[in-house]
């Protein structure tokens, strides 16, 4: 099976979720979203955080779990989710039906000169079982990808996905909206759409 992309990944994410809430890992993952989809206001553009898009997606899939929004996605990287890995004890307590964490798993700090991270001797999926997510799975293929999202779609969570990918990045412009605008952005999109 050919080695999936990041960029294939996002790809597959943003078809599947074109109109939920999306909460997108800094860096890298903020610039290869961007070259596929542009500014769109449903996604919200983690700065500078790393580490903190499952906190932030633990706090909206609670917020917004009595509104018509279906599912609340959060994508991160396997070095992110190693540096708040603490969220996960918390989401698996609260149990927020709604949320979707898909981790991008390249086994490297893709932002910062693909330094290894510590992703290839922890078990995601295990971890995630064990701190109370009410499914966890490993994807490898965009093929495999596409079915265990429409899946997740109809699936009570919290969900973690842990996607393999390829270290590939894709060369990006940097991205340097104020964070500030990127959010004001976002809470309008989630009023116009909550009810």
């Amino acid at each position: 099976m050919p080695e999936l992309t990041r960029l294939e990944a996002l790809r597959v994410i943003d078809t599947t979720f074109p109109d939920q809430p999306i909460v997108i890992a800094l860096g890298t993952m903020v610039r290869e979203m961007l070259s596929i989809t542009g500014l769109k206001d449903n996604h919200l553009h983690v700065l500078d955080s790393m580490g903190l898009p499952p906190a932030i997606g633990l706090g909206l899939a609670l917020g917004l779990e009595d509104s018509k929004f279906e599912k609340l996605v959060v994508i991160e990287g396997d070095g992110g989710l190693l540096m708040g890995f603490t969220t996960m004890t918390t989401i698996g307590r609260l149990k927020p039906k709604k949320l979707i964490l898909i981790v991008l798993d390249n086994g490297a700090y893709a932002a910062t000169g693909s330094q290894p991270t510590g992703a290839d001797a922890t078990d995601f999926v295990g971890v995630a079982r064990a701190c109370g997510f009410a499914d966890a799975r490993d994807v490898e293929g965009a093929a495999n990808l596409e079915r265990e999202l429409a899946d997740a779609r109809k699936t009570d969570g919290p969900l973690l996905l842990r996607v393999k990918i390829g270290p590939h990045n894709v060369k990006t412009g940097y991205f340097l909206k104020d964070p500030v605008l990127l959010h004001h952005a976002f809470l309008d999109f989630i009023k116009r759409n909550h009810a």
